[in-house]
């Protein structure tokens, strides 16, 4: 094991996927006509940024316990955001993951990103 993420059969993603759906959906979303605004508002520090969302992802995906934070509360301190927001995060999430890593990469980050939408919906919408 090297410390930072679990090995096979428990890794059901690589540290070095997870970096690079990171930097390739961010980077995409700062320049999105629908999220990029939200981001430029919220995010003054990416390459902070990009680390904690790899600690994240890394912990929703590998059950590395990097991440420690609060998604929900955060989202819900942002203030502006609507379903809307979840759905452009969902639809341009899926084209990166389609551009970036394999078929059954993908599925992992998908299955996982819906949820989150989902329950982010529920939480901050009622819905």
């Amino acid at each position: 094991m090297n410390g930072t993420s679990l090995e096979p059969p428990f890794a059901r993603v690589s540290e070095d996927d997870i970096a690079r759906v990171v930097e390739a959906f961010y980077n995409r979303a700062r320049d999105d006509a629908v999220l990029g605004p939200v981001f430029s508002r919220h995010v003054a520090d990416w390459p902070a940024h990009f680390e904690r969302l790899k600690a994240f992802w890394s912990s929703v995906l590998n059950l590395t316990g990097r991440y420690d934070g609060m998604p929900m509360r955060t989202h819900a301190e942002i203030g502006e955001l609507t379903p809307a927001h979840f759905d452009r995060w969902l639809e341009l999430f899926a084209e990166t993951l389609a551009e970036t890593v394999d078929p059954r990469t993908a599925r992992e980050f998908l299955v996982r990103a819906r949820s989150m939408a989902d329950a982010h919906r529920r939480f901050l919408f009622r819905k």
